[in-house]
């Protein structure tokens, strides 16, 4: 239910058609978690409202390093794309609501975020338990 509600949303194909492309490409999948942390450090997303979504984009861009340099290989293909996928729609200064409008630019990037978590929910607590493991 929650892919299929995603998969509506045409911005999002755009960001997972790139997101496909990207994951076999080490520089561009650097340069996309680069632009990331660079963006959450520009958004304020500590506000009550917003802090599940920094918390769980903080999560992916883990998941996404530990794949990028080939120390975590258990997700499957199709929960990587869907996460860089997401991470690619929060770049997106247009999508479904643009990120310019105050406040509200960020409730489709919350939903895309929050859908992505909650189908992908066993791969991304796989992962934790798998980077908690190795501090």
């Amino acid at each position: 239910m929650a892919e299929l509600k995603i998969q509506e949303n045409k911005f999002f194909e755009r960001a997972k058609t790139r997101a496909s492309n990207i994951l076999g490409d080490k520089q561009k999948l650097n340069e996309v978690l680069n632009a990331s942390k660079a963006r959450l450090s520009e958004v304020n997303l500590e506000n009550s409202k917003l802090s599940k979504l920094g918390h769980n984009l903080r999560v992916f861009l883990k998941m996404i390093q530990a794949f990028a340099k080939g120390e975590y290989t258990e997700a499957p293909w199709k929960s990587m794309v869907a996460i860089v996928a997401g991470i690619i729609y929060f770049l997106m200064p247009i999508d479904l609501i643009p990120d310019f409008i105050p406040f509200t630019g960020f409730i489709d990037d919350f939903t895309v975020i929050m859908l992505i978590s909650n189908a992908f929910q066993q791969d991304i607590e796989q992962f934790k338990i798998w980077d908690s493991s190795k501090k």
